[in-house]
């Protein structure tokens, strides 16, 4: 056994209880100065979020996405962006059907754009089924009823304006686009309407006013760069596609996280949940939509990076992803849904650090009563999940497309004590250290429980 009285059994030292003192002159000690290290997530330089959103046409894509043409109906900012980003997934597929470089891998390309338009469907029909749930927004969609003779072109129930019916008829993308158009008639079956894109509409539901929504014709306006003229290079319309692709996505993620503040602040907990996990199937699309760079020519990519003088500069922390400032902001409101948790608990913060919110999560976890909070707890976790699995993967196709020297002189893949905004985001810790304690202690409790599993 260990003897725990140890210090009465020291036997008595001859030597003076006052030990010697240690004097140093003074300034002889080298001062330590620790480097600079970016606590926040912050956009590039100006110049540079501003040349990202010129390349783009941002402004005027924002001015479509903030449209408002049915002032009654509250899902409109959220599916709009939505329906343009798969608009202009069908410009991107004409785009590699109609590229003449024999060298282009084609049945690749065909695949991939194939699966990011079905599941950017697949989420468009997740969005519309929580709406019809709701019975605040119910019935408020602008739809075309196919019983009535539509003569007006603007009520017709089908669209004329998008890429994908003509796409269905031409012989080069035949295939592809009547398997997305059966996606459309299989994902929307649930909803009371379907999307008006040409699919089969078997159940002769009403069609959404698609041309009127998404406005197609305004979409494709925007197909050409500020640069066509001056860079010839295929890959120049590929990266635009691809980009504009995403910051659609991003703006309605955006969107959504606004709705959900205020669904949790309302207490309508079930509908907050659901739409934070549209916001994580977001962050996985997005993730998709830039593998799309995986795609594209080496040799014309990095041309075409120089062209468009898209480089790192000497001392710039953030990464590329950065010059997108709403992508930004999206991240700090995905990482400030922490501060909801206490609302959601219905318990205050202990001033003195005291685990009341450890605590009161593990009693909901235990109880399985309000599992309401459960689910949107369990979705916001979810979407701190999703969102770092983005970064970490944005960073391997970063160095994959660019070279690893361009990364680490953009400072992505240089150790995490650097000041690189990228790294940080997914090597912090969770946002949620207290859900994060109470599993812990939950997971200890059940391990030395005892009672076993037969």
């Amino acid at each position: 056994m260990v003897d725990l009285h140890w210090k009465s059994k020291i036997p008595a030292s001859d030597m003076s209880s006052k030990s010697p003192k240690l004097s140093l002159p003074a300034n002889s000690l080298p001062s330590l100065q620790l480097p600079f290290r970016t606590t926040d997530i912050s956009s590039a330089p100006p110049a540079l979020c501003a040349a990202y959103d010129y390349y783009l046409s941002l402004p005027q894509l924002r001015t479509l996405w903030n449209s408002r043409d049915f002032p009654n109906w509250n899902n409109e900012p959220v599916l709009k962006p939505a329906l343009q980003a798969l608009e202009v997934t069908f410009r991107f597929l004409s785009i590699v059907f109609s590229d003449p470089r024999p060298h282009s891998n084609r049945r690749e390309w065909n695949r991939v754009i194939e699966s990011l338009a079905i599941h950017q469907i697949e989420i468009i029909a997740m969005l519309c089924e929580d709406e019809e749930l709701n019975s605040q927004t119910r019935g408020s969609v602008p739809t075309a009823d196919l019983t009535v003779d539509n003569t007006n072109s603007e009520s017709r129930s089908y669209s004329e304006a998008s890429l994908l019916p003509r796409l269905a008829t031409w012989y080069k993308s035949k295939d592809v686009a009547q398997r997305i158009l059966l996606t459309v008639e299989c994902q929307m079956r649930r909803c009371s309407y379907t999307l008006g894109l040409g699919e089969p509409n078997l159940a002769a539901k009403p069609s959404l006013l698609y041309d009127r929504v998404c406005r197609p014709s305004e979409i494709h306006a925007l197909k050409t760069t500020p640069y066509d003229e001056r860079v010839e290079n295929y890959e120049n319309h590929a990266v635009h596609a691809t980009h504009q692709i995403a910051e659609s996505w991003i703006h309605t993620s955006r969107k959504l996280l606004e709705r959900i503040a205020d669904a949790i602040h309302s207490k309508r907990l079930e509908q907050a949940a659901e739409d934070c996990h549209a916001v994580e199937r977001i962050w996985k699309l997005l993730a998709e939509v830039e593998d799309l760079h995986l795609m594209m020519d080496p040799d014309e990519f990095l041309r075409l990076k120089n062209q468009l003088s898209v480089r790192s500069s000497s001392g710039e922390t953030a990464s590329f992803c950065f010059r997108s400032k709403e992508l930004v902001e999206v991240t700090k409101m995905c990482r400030d849904l922490r501060h909801m948790v206490p609302e959601i608990l219905e318990v205050e913060v202990d001033p003195k650090g005291g685990p009341r919110i450890q605590e009161a999560a593990m009693k909901l976890y235990v109880s399985k009563s309000a599992f309401e909070k459960v689910h949107l707890l369990q979705a916001m976790q979810a979407i701190e999940a999703a969102m770092k699995r983005f970064f970490y993967a944005y960073k391997q196709v970063l160095t994959v497309v660019m070279g690893s020297s361009e990364a680490n002189g953009n400072r992505v893949g240089l150790s995490c004590d650097s000041a690189d905004s990228l790294t940080q985001i997914f090597l912090k810790p969770t946002y949620f250290p207290s859900l994060d304690a109470a599993k812990t202690f939950l997971g200890y409790l059940w391990d030395n429980n005892d009672y076993k599993w037969p």
